[in-house]
């Protein structure tokens, strides 16, 4: 990522898009579901800066990085839409995460209960001298 300028480059079609449906997330409001257009196509475009590429979102990756750290969203609707749409990403990615969710004004809370397993696999190597 040395030398990229994320802030130049172009919105491109991206069919894989989007992460997410609302309608399929339990985190959105659905009294306030912005994405209510009949037209959905603006939801299937990425930002592509010039010089680079971004990596896709996984949502499995960053819980691992941010295990045992808390992330807070402090703001107005804007803010309450950028959560949102990270919980409901996380969500996406790995959706059959245990997760306790409690809404309450003015705080909401979302927890991911996320075990990572790792299967030790024993490989016998013959070494040649």
């Amino acid at each position: 990522m040395k030398g990229c300028n994320l802030f130049q480059g172009k919105w491109v079609f991206d069919p894989s898009y989007p992460f997410y449906l609302p309608s399929k997330c339990p985190f959105v409001d659905p009294e306030f579901d912005c994405h209510g257009r009949p037209d959905k196509q603006y939801l299937k475009y990425a930002w592509k800066p010039d010089a680079c590429s971004l990596p896709r979102f996984n949502g499995a990756s960053f819980l691992g990085k941010w295990r045992g750290k808390k992330i807070m969203f402090v703001g107005d609707s804007l803010s309450l839409n950028m959560w949102e749409s990270l919980v409901c990403m996380i969500h996406a990615s790995v959706p059959n995460s245990k997760t306790t969710y409690v809404r309450r004004d003015p705080l909401s809370f979302v927890y991911f209960e996320v075990s990572f397993l790792f299967l030790l696999n024993v490989f016998h190597f013959s070494y040649i001298k």
